[in-house]
């Protein structure tokens, strides 16, 4: 923001929660509870400058030197304080906090952060903007906007793509799978009301190559999406690669009749059981080494994604096994956000044809493709490719879900599937 701001970027603070402050300055009594892993556990490091727990360290500020003070003792490794030390060290903090918020314009934090103590104590806050709202379950969005009473709330996100992580599924089914921004999306869209809340949807994506807006735009975004003109200029002078069937459109089906395997993978979170495809791992491989070593494509510059850990991490390992590290490979849902030159999706799921329903219901559909068609994540797997997308999967089964059997027949239309057999190939012409 300040490289892009420069003299006009207003005066910026990071807040973080105690225990992101804890694993720099250790906070006596501190537990984590965090599901997350310390490596994602830990304050940004270009964010240092303006990081309160930071700043309030300082020499010239207030309360500098106490807090050395404390620091000094509580890394003693053989130091164990006692209970009266720590409450002084807390409220010393609380107080250093309070005057150091009291002289910025813009807060950074997170929802939760947003309804700590030190916040209310030291700001009055006018404008509050909650990012990234369509995952927010209800509650996370409520709390901030409550406990701070703000003149004006902004939420931005999309309400089309990622929707908030509910693990209950009895709290699903009532409701709470639906977020505040959802729930005023779905009411304001086509009008605005007299509650003084306004909808606005910004029609032009600065990402995607023309074509691979096409499906997704048309699906999921009532046929608004527009292209910027500076993605349009970028593609005119960008050569294709070989490795389309049509050279004038950057994405292919790549149909691969697979055999799932239900397996137990690590997470963040536990053990949990995942499914991977065999086939697709080894199809998947090839066709990023042909885009690496044929196209010349630079490793950083391809996402690999499935929906499920186990196949991610077979990826990886198969990956490694033929001299590939660091090479990109991200569920979905940790993709979400981001963007690539190409992305190559797996989407794992596979029947026999002759186990695949005729006229499928839904509970069929839920059994044997799983929240491969949840229209959220699907949206989120076609919209990350700036310039290719390569799908590979069972079309066979896919085409059993309204979305996917739009995708794959207009894949078909264009030309864009595949056989595993001769995808890809080196004798594949040169595009004019």
């Amino acid at each position: 923001m300040r490289d892009n701001l420069k003299d006009d970027c207003p005066d910026i603070l990071r807040l973080y929660g105690r225990s992101i402050e804890a694993l720099e300055y250790r906070n006596p009594g501190t537990v984590f509870t965090s599901g997350r892993s310390m490596r994602d556990l830990k304050a940004a490091q270009n964010l240092r400058d303006v990081s309160v727990h930071h700043l309030i360290r300082k020499p010239g500020k207030p309360f500098a030197e106490q807090i050395a003070a404390f620091d000094r003792n509580f890394s003693k490794e053989d130091y164990i304080p006692h209970y009266e030390e720590v409450s002084k060290y807390r409220s010393l903090i609380r107080k250093a906090t309070v005057e150091e918020l009291k002289h910025h314009e813009v807060i950074l934090c997170t929802t939760g952060v947003a309804t700590s103590p030190k916040l209310l104590m030291g700001t009055n806050i006018y404008q509050l903007i909650i990012d990234e709202a369509g995952m927010c379950q209800e509650p996370q969005c409520m709390a901030p906007i409550i406990a701070n009473s703000p003149k004006q709330v902004v939420l931005i996100g999309d309400h089309k793509q990622l929707q908030p992580i509910i693990k209950c599924r009895a709290a699903a089914k009532l409701g709470m799978i639906k977020s505040l921004f959802e729930r005023y999306a779905e009411d304001l869209k086509h009008s605005n009301d007299e509650r003084n809340v306004r909808f606005t949807f910004l029609n032009t994506q600065y990402r995607m190559h023309k074509q691979l807006c096409e499906f997704p735009s048309d699906e999921f975004y009532d046929k608004e999406l527009e292209t910027a003109q500076s993605v349009l200029d970028r593609e005119e002078k960008l050569p294709f690669l070989r490795l389309w069937p049509d050279s004038n459109v950057p994405h292919v089906f790549c149909h691969v009749e697979g055999k799932e395997e239900v397996t137990t993978v690590s997470t963040e979170e536990g053990n949990e059981k995942s499914r991977s495809n065999p086939n697709e791992v080894k199809q998947v491989v090839k066709i990023f080494k042909h885009m690496v070593e044929v196209e010349k494509v630079c490793v950083k510059d391809i996402n690999i994604i499935s929906q499920y850990n186990a196949q991610c991490h077979a990826l990886k390992q198969m990956l490694r096994e033929e001299k590939y590290e660091n090479v990109t490979v991200n569920t979905v849902v940790a993709s979400q956000g981001g963007e690539w030159e190409y992305v190559i999706f797996s989407t794992v799921r596979s029947l026999p044809v002759y186990e695949i329903e005729s006229t499928p219901s839904f509970g069929w559909c839920a059994q044997n493709l799983g929240f491969i068609i949840d229209r959220h994540q699907i949206n989120v797997a076609l919209t990350r490719a700036k310039r290719g997308l390569i799908i590979v999967g069972n079309k066979n089964l896919l085409m059993c879900d309204g979305v996917w059997k739009k995708l794959v027949k207009k894949y078909e239309d264009l030309n864009c599937v595949v056989s595993v057999l001769d995808f890809p190939t080196r004798s594949l012409p040169i595009p004019k």
